[in-house]
Parts: structure tokens; sequence; C-alpha cells
């Protein structure tokens, strides 16, 4: 997926009034043919380039956990940051309804958790072998311009091919779930705007700041990590408010 610059920065347009001609040349005054469209895309931009924490605002931990269930691990804790991301970015372009992006989210999920399995499953094994050479002749002959993303996803490891493959596929996933609600050119701009979004985000944070913990330790279980991100306190085992047995983890990994 090349990187679509259009959603990432605000471009000048003409400097037209209401009542001049339309710059696309449609011969229709500017207020009666782009005005309301380039409007509503300077809004959505201004809109993501806005900073935002990610938080479990619009995918809450409780809610990632009524879905899948015990045991939670560091990959549960990745996904549940994604999904969020991505419920923001929806959010933010306001094309679906409140029902409909928590049909989005539920359905990705689904999506992603099918993805993880079949990489524990993969010849490749990505997730166990992660910091091992990896080939990305598959990723060039499907087109990916390995110098437009960030240089620490540039190195060739196994861990970066699953990166790659997982934020594109969660795109595309996203591609086609909207494209039965918008217009395929709203969809896809979405779609790409999650994709980098993801990929930034590894880049400055799995990367600079986490050392990639919740793929290299992926199996680990992380009910401490959803309590902390979450908008709402999980009971506490060590309180004896949860048995240790229910969240299908051990003291240790607790401590």
């Amino acid at each position: 997926m090349e990187r679509n610059e259009k959603s990432n920065i605000i471009k000048p347009r003409p400097k037209l009034g209401r009542n001049d001609l339309c710059y696309c040349g449609s011969g229709k005054k500017y207020k009666n043919c782009c005005m309301k469209k380039d409007q509503e895309k300077e809004r959505i931009e201004n809109l993501l380039a806005q900073y935002e924490t990610v938080s479990d605002k619009y995918f809450t931990a409780k809610e990632y956990i009524k879905l899948s269930g015990y045991p939670i691990t560091k990959f549960d804790f990745f996904l549940l940051e994604i999904l969020n991301m991505t419920g923001s970015i929806l959010y933010k372009y306001n094309k679906t309804s409140n029902d409909k992006t928590e049909e989005i989210i539920k359905n990705l999920y689904r999506y992603s958790k099918d993805f993880y399995k079949e990489c524990l499953n993969c010849k490749n094994n990505c997730i166990n072998n992660s910091l091992k050479n990896a080939d990305f002749k598959s990723l060039t002959d499907d087109g990916f311009d390995m110098n437009e993303l960030p240089e620490n996803l540039q190195e060739p490891t196994r861990m970066n091919l699953f990166y790659i493959e997982f934020a594109n596929g969660l795109a595309t996933a996203l591609m086609d779930q909207l494209s039965k609600e918008i217009g395929n050119e709203t969809a896809n701009e979405i779609s790409e705007t999650l994709y980098w979004t993801i990929i930034d985000y590894v880049s400055d944070n799995c990367y600079d700041q986490c050392n990639n913990e919740c793929l290299l330790e992926h199996d680990k279980n992380a009910y401490c990590k959803f309590c902390t991100f979450g908008s709402k306190k999980l009971p506490c085992p060590k309180e004896g408010l949860i048995s240790y047995e229910t969240i299908k983890a051990s003291y240790e990994d607790i401590e």
C-alpha cells in the first residue's frame, strides 16, 4: 500500500470566493461544486493532525475481555491498542454510525485473531522467531515500496514482516467492510489512513518506547496491562477481587 500523502498533510487549495468558478473546471460556482467537499476534507485533516493519546476510549478493555475471554496476552494488548486507533479514525471521519463502528471493530478483532493464529502455524514462524532475517520479496512483489517505511521497519526481520502484513491486512479488511457502507474512494482513504497510523505507531511506540514487548512476549499474560490501560480498573486478584484461576494467570504473571 503506497503512502497517500493527502490523508496526512493539509494541502493548500486555490483561494476562491463562494461565487467564483470552481477550480475543477465544472463551470459551476465554487459554493455549488467543490466547496463543501473541501471544507469536510479540511475538517478531517485537522482532526487527524491532532495528537490523541491511545486509550480504550473507543473499545474498552472490559469489552475486549468480554469478546475474547481469558487468558489475555500481550498480543491481545497490542490488538486492543490498534482497535482503539481504528475507532478513533472512524470517529473522526464520521461516516459510520456508532453501532456500525462497533460492529466493524468487532469484525476486525476476529480478523486479527485469525491472522495471529495463522502466523503461529505459518512456516515463517514470524511470531516465535521475530528477530531472525526474513525475505521481503513477497512484499516487493505485491508493490510495496520499502523506502516509504520508517527506517526501523525496513530491516528485513520476521518481526517487521509480521507488522507490515498485519497492518496491510487489517487496512484491507477495513476497506472491504466500509466499501459496503460508503463510496470506494472514501473507504480507500480511511483504510490507508489506518495503515499508516499503525505503521507510524509501531515505529514510534513499539520500537522506540516498548522495545516490541507485545510481539516478543506475545503469549505472556497481560492482565495488569489491560488494567492500567483501561478507563475502568479491572478486579485485582492480589486483592482477592477475582481468582487467578478465572483470569488464567499465576501470581508470578501478575507480579
